[in-house]
């Protein structure tokens, strides 16, 4: 009994963290409309960093971590999560939330295809098809939007943080299975905060200027997205298996879209929504026998 009311725990806080996620897409597009891409990862950070303490602080019974392995999660959300964000900030510019978290959402592939490379096992007809499909539906996501060279490039940094994502979950599973998924995920933001804080001049002029919409916009973004969404992924993760786990994120780019149209009354092109779920078909045939 007790083994099938954790299943549902693990299951809705994964759903949790997906959803706050998904809105995080949205949450950047506002911000980005009084900050610049580097300035605001950096105070989402910030105030990610103040929340993940101030929770590690009341954690009793805490395992300890030795110096090599806290090097080694700071080193990962400094790629992981910093990288990351400020790459998705500048795609986002120019691309919409939705299709954005279309385009993220290819990372599982990413994830799979290290896992292959990594542990030598075979790939299939089925994995091969899956591939293929994922790439022609990022395609079409492309040829839906302008061929402008600005979105063009928007996507592409948006792409740089769909390989970045696929790499990281790779990266966190090791240590979850070590240590508190708490302990993890404090010092994956506290990384990816040392390495933005190259951005202070930017965050610093950004502050005096933004409108106070974009300002909650980011505060949201450091609260929800980044410490609850981060604190409940870890979770998930350590109590269910990456590949069971990465299943949810095919939930994210409808609530994402869903946000960003009543948030920002963003309406994808057609050609660029189809693309987006033509990529996730692929990833869907890949992730399932």
């Amino acid at each position: 009994m007790r083994q099938d009311t954790v299943t549902l725990k693990t299951k809705i806080i994964l759903l949790s963290a997906v959803a706050v996620w998904a809105s995080a897409f949205a949450g950047i597009r506002a911000g980005l409309e009084g900050y610049t891409p580097g300035g605001l990862a950096l105070l989402r950070f910030i105030i990610g960093s103040v929340c993940i303490t101030i929770m590690h602080l009341n954690v009793k019974n805490k395992i300890y971590i030795p110096l090599r392995d806290k090097f080694l999660l700071l080193l990962s959300g400094m790629v992981g999560l910093g990288v990351y964000s400020v790459a998705l900030n500048y795609g986002e510019i120019h691309v919409s939330a939705g299709i954005a978290s279309f385009i993220i959402s290819v990372s599982p592939l990413i994830t799979m295809i290290i896992a292959l490379f990594f542990l030598k096992e075979n790939v299939t007809l089925r994995m091969i098809v899956g591939t293929l499909i994922s790439i022609f539906g990022v395609g079409l996501i492309m040829t839906g939007k302008n061929h402008e060279f600005h979105v063009q490039a928007g996507i592409f940094y948006v792409m740089i943080s769909m390989f970045i994502s696929g790499f990281f979950a790779v990266m966190q599973k090791p240590f979850l299975k070590k240590y508190h998924a708490l302990e993890v995920t404090t010092y994956i933001i506290w990384g990816a905060t040392l390495l933005l804080f190259i951005y202070t001049p930017e965050m610093v002029s950004s502050v005096k200027t933004a409108s106070l919409h974009a300002t909650m916009a980011v505060i949201y973004l450091g609260i929800f997205p980044t410490t609850l969404g981060y604190m409940a992924w870890s979770y998930g993760l350590k109590e269910m298996p990456a590949s069971r786990a990465a299943n949810y994120l095919y939930y994210m780019p409808v609530i994402a879209t869903l946000i960003g149209w009543v948030w920002l009354g963003e309406i994808p092109a057609l050609l660029s929504l189809l693309g987006g779920l033509v990529a996730l078909l692929g990833v869907w045939i890949v992730s399932h026998r």
